[in-house]
């Protein structure tokens, strides 16, 4: 009776909840810059405009440190 261990995962085959999350995020990123691309005339684009930008730093926040966190796993 030998208890062998699991042979450990190739790099492309680690999965982690960050990969998908990931792919969301960089789609509502691709969203934001062309809505941020078209300069506000009305007040209420103005106001539009200030809360995608918000939505769209909180967003590159999000992205970096699942980006390293992603990069740390695979050392």
């Amino acid at each position: 009776m030998t208890n062998n261990l699991q042979t450990l995962k190739q790099r492309h085959e680690r999965k982690t909840f960050a990969t998908p999350t990931l792919k969301m995020i960089n789609s509502r990123l691709q969203y934001y810059r062309r809505v941020l691309a078209t300069e506000p005339s009305t007040p209420k684009q103005i106001l539009q405009h200030q809360r995608i930008k918000n939505k769209y730093d909180h967003c590159m926040k999000v992205r970096q440190l699942l980006n390293r966190a992603v990069k740390n796993l695979y050392i």
